[in-house]
């Protein structure tokens, strides 16, 4: 089997199994009952596709690029295993922001959760020591940079980011740092990036006003997958 027919394959698989979960978000369950009167997000047609797309490229940076991080076929698959669950999340989350700018904590220990055992398993069947610290240390980075931003944030009086944008930063940091640090910073800086862009054309089409608030953690999601795939097979001599 080719290698593009295998992404097509796992494309779409993956797209198929997002149906019912893009049904489920459009009964937004997720709700508290000060929401419920915010206006219906619609169809959520998007879900599958983001499903598929993000997947896909989780799986060919793993499989198919020659990276130290991913010493053999153990690793790989705890790893794909791992970060399709997370992707899952992620998309859920992403969805759930678009609609009330607020990331459910739900979703996100659990999701937590499944990256740290899954990156412990990994380190046992093979990955070694060196890149599990590597995710720690990155995960706790990220994560501090974007509690000082929450903080400077919330001191101007503003919620332009949140506790839910620090966990995220938590579990998309955690998660680069398997691979290395450059995936880490350009993820970062990409999250910013893709951030800032959504806020001006927002701002552009009226969408919001200059003191309005937007939903942060898809683009830092997107600029995640940006760092994952741009800057492929970094790790290795990298602690």
């Amino acid at each position: 089997m080719s290698e593009q027919l295998a992404l097509g394959l796992v494309a779409l698989v993956v797209g198929v199994l997002g149906i019912p979960v893009a049904r489920w978000l459009e009964a937004t369950t997720y709700r508290k009952p000060d929401e419920a009167d915010v206006p219906y997000p619609g169809n959520r047609w998007w879900v599958p596709f983001a499903l598929a797309g993000a997947s896909t490229l989780v799986v060919h940076r793993i499989w198919l690029v020659d990276d130290d991080a991913v010493p053999g076929w153990p690793v790989a698959v705890v790893l794909t295993a791992t970060l399709l669950v997370v992707t899952l999340a992620g998309v859920c989350l992403a969805a759930m922001d678009l609609d009330v700018h607020r990331l459910p904590d739900r979703i996100m220990w659990p999701t937590m959760a499944v990256l740290a055992g899954g990156l412990l398993l990994a380190a046992l069947v093979g990955g070694g020591p060196q890149p599990l610290l590597r995710s720690v240390l990155a995960g706790v980075a990220s994560g501090g940079f974007y509690l000082l931003l929450a903080l400077v944030s919330l001191a101007r009086g503003s919620l332009a980011l949140g506790l839910g944008d620090v966990k995220l930063s938590v579990v998309l940091g955690g998660g680069l740092g398997w691979f290395g640090w450059p995936e880490v910073v350009a993820g970062i800086y990409a999250g910013f990036l893709v951030g800032g862009l959504l806020a001006v054309l927002l701002l552009v089409t009226r969408r919001v006003g200059w003191k309005g608030d937007f939903a942060y953690g898809p683009p830092m999601m997107v600029g995640a997958l940006m760092g994952l795939v741009l800057v492929p097979g970094s790790s290795a001599g990298l602690l």
